[in-house]
């Protein structure tokens, strides 16, 4: 009965403001491997700028650190991706970069389409981390 009184104390507008500021929303598994192999075959990059990217392109979307690290044991298990160390100027230790192997590039690309499908559905979202 108290939950009957709790939604009572809410009006449609709280409904509203649920569609107007959607809450944000964590990627699971596949999707997190789905944004790593986009941002790959584009370019290099290292997990925390993953993360940025995410955040930057499509800001209703996140990405934990946790899923992240998940989804790049994945990927490297089925030998996707190859990490290096990377020096940066402004660190102190290297930054370790992740490449996408050419070999798969060719499965990477055939996700894409279902990926992009999927980003647009969720977030209004076109294209890729280059285009926000």
């Amino acid at each position: 009965m108290s939950h009957h009184r709790a939604l009572a104390s809410h009006g449609l507008h709280d409904i509203r403001r649920f569609f107007d500021q959607p809450p944000l929303q964590y990627l699971g598994l596949e999707l997190a491997v789905c944004w790593i192999l986009d941002c790959l075959l584009r370019a290099d990059s290292y997990p925390t700028a993953l993360m940025n990217l995410l955040a930057e392109h499509h800001p209703r979307l996140r990405l934990s650190e946790t899923v992240l690290q998940q989804a790049i044991a994945f990927l490297d298990q089925q030998g996707a991706i190859v990490s290096y160390s990377q020096r940066c100027p402004s660190r102190g230790r290297p930054r370790r970069m992740l490449h996408l192997e050419d070999g798969y590039r060719p499965e990477a690309l055939e996700l894409m389409p279902s990926w992009h499908r999927w980003l647009e559905e969720v977030d209004g979202a076109v294209g890729s981390p280059a285009t926000p």
